[in-house]
């Protein structure tokens, strides 16, 4: 309990109406700390209520996310093991192809909850060299080589385009991440592009898709954590795209996202690139 105590400049004692000018004023101080207090406990009060409601929306869907790919290695590795003789050839080569898949799907969920606890703890630290912009996005296509071998895709690098300072790993979850959304969002069959090039001392990347869009109501919300949209049946924890956001910023660039007049969506990354990589210094040999 905190005391206001008041020293006068002067040894006179001071009048009636002095006094109650004075009490008034120590009153009015009284209701401004305790309006204060009142509000930062009402604000703690909703960040729990908010971290509680995060928390447990976090534990339902990576608990749904978690059954299926846990589910399908189960099933396929007991199919494996229990009939070994009667299992044809290629009923183990679907049965493999479908372990491979669950355990990238488990892999994709847990690389996107480490993302998300370094991106809210603050901890990221970026490892920032010198990349080749293409050998990223071949990267990120390998990974969903199933997935994007089922659409048509065209991959636009613009020629001679320097090398760009980021974190490899990091853009590369990125790429992941949206090729991902994609594969999630759009049929079988409908294009996807990918295109890269230099402009205004930027990078700039985008993945565009074929698919149904977003409902314009829905653009701003789009990269908001566990937001997913409305009637969509696939699984997923709506982590990725905020992920992808956040690491985007975490690189001072920025990343948004546009329907295409033609149908379809397509996200923008942009990334600075202004500074030029170092000389490349020759070995002297004696």
């Amino acid at each position: 309990m905190g005391v206001l105590g008041i020293r006068y400049a002067q040894a006179n004692r001071i009048n009636y109406e002095q006094e109650l000018q004075i009490e008034t004023f120590v009153n009015q101080i009284a209701l401004v700390v305790e309006r204060q207090f009142l509000d930062e406990a009402t604000r703690r009060a909703a960040l729990l209520q908010e971290s509680e409601r995060l928390q447990s929306t976090l534990l339902n869907s990576i608990s749904h996310e978690l059954r299926t790919p846990i589910s399908t290695i189960t099933g396929a590795a007991a199919i494996l093991r229990d009939s070994p003789a009667t299992a044809s050839a290629e009923d183990r080569r679907h049965l493999l192809n479908d372990i491979s898949e669950a355990a990238r799907r488990l892999n994709h969920l847990v690389e996107n909850l480490l993302d998300m606890s370094r991106l809210d703890g603050g901890r990221l630290q970026l490892k920032r060299d010198w990349c080749l912009v293409a050998d990223v996005v071949g990267v990120a296509v390998q990974q969903l080589h199933d997935c994007l071998s089922r659409r048509p895709l065209t991959i636009d690098i613009a020629p001679e385009l320097p090398l760009v300072q980021m974190d490899f790993v990091l853009i590369e979850q990125v790429l992941v991440n949206l090729l991902h959304n994609v594969c999630n969002y759009t049929p079988d069959g409908s294009a996807v592009e990918i295109r890269a090039w230099m402009a205004q001392e930027q990078l700039w990347v985008t993945v565009a898709d074929r698919g149904p869009g977003i409902p314009p109501e829905q653009m701003a919300r789009i990269f908001d954590k566990f937001y997913r949209l409305p009637g969509t049946a696939t699984g997923g924890t709506g982590l990725g795209l905020s992920i992808c956001r956040g690491l985007v910023q975490a690189h001072d660039g920025e990343l948004t996202v546009e329907n295409r007049p033609e149908g379809g969506a397509r996200f923008l990354m942009k990334l600075p690139a202004v500074m030029a990589p170092p000389p490349v210094k020759e070995a002297l040999f004696e």
